[in-house]
C-alpha cells in the first residue's frame, strides 16, 4: 500500500497544495459562478488522482531485484560471467545473439536459460497448459543444443507458469551479471512477454537486453 505522507516536508507540501486549490476555487466561484468554483475544486481533484496513481511508488516491493541481491546457491563459479537468458523463443542464428553472450571482454561466460511456458490466458486459468509445457521443454532443448554448438556452457529449466516467479526463482538461486530476453517478433508477443522487458529494466540494476527472433531473423 502507498503511504502518501512519508515525511514532515511531504506532509507541509500537501497541505500547502490543499490550501492553494481550495482558495483558487473559491476565488474562481466568487469571481464568476458558484457552481464554477466547485466544478474547477472537482478537475484539481481528478487531476491530483490521476497524478498520484501514476507516480513512481516507493513502497512498491520489487521482488526481481530483492531476488538478485540474495545470496545464489548456484551462482556462477568465480572468474566466470553469468547471464540469465529467458528464452520466449528458442534461441538460434550466429550473430547477435552469439556476439551478446559472449560478450568482448576475456572472462569466460557461462549462460542459465530459462524457457517460460508460455499459455493463452484460458489454460493459464483452468491449468491446462500440457501442450505449452512440451513446447517449454522442446524451446529449452533447442537453445541448450545451439548454446553446446556454439562452445558456451549453458544449463537451463522450463520455468512455472507465472513468468515472473519464474525469472524471481532463477534470479534467486543463480543470480545474473547480465538478462538477455530472446522473444518473437512484437507482432507474436504473447500476453505474458508484455511488460515483461520494462519491469526487468526498471527492477534490475544489471544491463537488460531484448533480441527479437523468429520468421527467419
Amino acid at each position: 500500500m502507498r503511504v502518501p505522507v512519508r515525511s514532515e516536508r511531504d506532509a507541509f507540501r500537501l497541505t500547502v497544495a490543499g490550501v492553494a486549490v481550495v482558495g483558487g476555487a473559491v476565488l474562481i466561484g466568487w469571481l464568476t459562478e458558484p457552481l464554477v468554483g466547485v466544478a474547477v475544486f472537482v478537475l484539481a481533484l481528478v487531476i491530483a488522482g490521476i497524478a498520484y496513481l501514476r507516480a513512481a511508488n516507493p513502497d512498491r516491493r520489487a521482488p526481481l531485484r530483492e531476488a538478485a541481491a540474495e545470496p545464489h546457491p548456484h551462482g556462477a563459479v568465480p572468474g566466470k560471467r553469468h547471464v540469465l537468458v529467458i528464452a520466449n523463443e528458442a534461441l538460434s542464428g550466429a550473430g547477435s545473439l552469439h556476439q551478446l553472450l559472449l560478450g568482448e571482454g576475456p572472462v569466460d561466460v557461462e549462460i542459465d536459460v530459462l524457457a517460460p511456458v508460455l499459455t493463452s490466458h484460458v489454460h493459464y486459468g483452468v491449468s491446462d497448459i500440457d501442450r505449452e509445457l512440451e513446447q517449454a521443454r522442446a524451446r529449452l532443448e533447442r537453445s541448450l543444443a545451439w548454446a553446446r554448438d556454439h562452445g558456451i556452457t549453458a544449463r537451463g529449466e522450463v520455468g512455472d507458469p507465472n513468468a515472473t516467479t519464474a525469472i524471481e526463482d532463477e534470479l534467486r538461486d543463480f543470480g545474473a551479471d547480465e538478462v538477455i530476453v530472446v522473444t518473437h517478433p512484437r507482432d507474436r508477443e504473447t500476453w505474458q512477454e508484455h511488460g515483461e522487458l520494462e519491469r526487468l529494466r526498471r527492477e534490475l540494476d544489471v544491463p537488460v537486453t531484448h533480441v527479437a527472433v523468429g520468421d527467419g531473423a
